[in-house]
């Protein structure tokens, strides 16, 4: 009997936090002020930004992101980074970049289909990203991340599963791609202006070079409006990384700083 009540305990609070994380983030959460910005950051390669809080939280050094200095005073911290392609990035992919995982099922019949779809084209990134894009046709706002194959059946998702999506076919294709966690740059969301946004993109390895890819909007990129927190796993819907790069935003102050 207490084995049964245990299990029925665990099972309304399993249900309770897919239906908080579930829903569409406020935006006070998911939003950050960009401090001091102008109209070049729209139009310029680099952008050079400060990134600070009173709490401890860490910055990636990525294909499209150079740590340039780090300061801690007392309980205040602060990077300084520049966004956009890093040239001197020499980071190769690791083999955790190709192996499947539960989230993506790479073997799925359903992901087989897809990935064969862009399987004989000349760029299959680019091609997997406009598959993406055009597959989902009801664009959505929440946290759980849902399996590949459901992504492509449902036809429905936010960043997450436009990420999820895209990295399940490069997978399938033999093409190393990770998940990021971070924020994208908004000239307006929610009704608020000039703001960081939570979001989640892929990054994929092909002829010998990263690629930015963000299957919401698909083409070329201004890679300098990305600015990363963590890579995620994807071995899990909501693994800690991907949790404190949420958590870690709420409590973000972004200095635009290029002249």
């Amino acid at each position: 009997m207490k084995k049964i009540f245990t299990i029925g305990i665990a099972t309304i609070v399993c249900v309770y936090v897919f239906y908080i994380y579930s829903q569409p983030l406020p935006s006070s959460f998911a939003t950050v002020p960009i401090n001091n910005i102008n109209s070049k950051i729209w139009e310029e390669d680099l952008s050079l930004f400060m990134i600070s809080s009173d709490e401890a939280f860490s910055i990636l050094q990525t294909p499209y992101q150079k740590l340039l200095s780090f300061r801690q005073k007392n309980t205040s911290y602060a990077y300084i980074i520049v966004s956009g392609k890093n040239k001197e990035y020499r980071g190769q992919p690791a083999e955790k970049d190709v192996k499947d995982t539960r989230l993506l099922q790479i073997g799925n019949p359903v992901i087989v289909t897809y990935a064969k779809k862009i399987s004989v084209a000349k760029n299959p990134v680019e091609d997997a990203e406009q598959l993406v894009y055009q597959t989902i046709e009801t664009k959505t706002e929440g946290i759980p991340i849902i399996p590949a194959p459901t992504i492509f059946e449902l036809k429905k998702g936010d960043c997450t599963e436009h990420a999820v999506a895209t990295i399940a076919l490069l997978r399938a294709l033999h093409i190393p791609a990770r998940a990021v966690v971070g924020m994208i740059a908004a000239r307006e969301y929610a009704g608020k202006k000039n703001v960081f946004v939570f979001h989640m993109w892929a990054e994929a390895y092909y002829n010998n070079t990263w690629m930015l890819v963000d299957a919401t909007r698909p083409g070329k990129k201004k890679t300098n409006i990305y600015i990363a927190l963590a890579y995620h796993s994807l071995e899990t819907e909501m693994p800690l990384e991907f949790l404190e790069a949420m958590a870690c935003i709420q409590n973000l102050k972004v200095t635009y700083l290029s002249e």
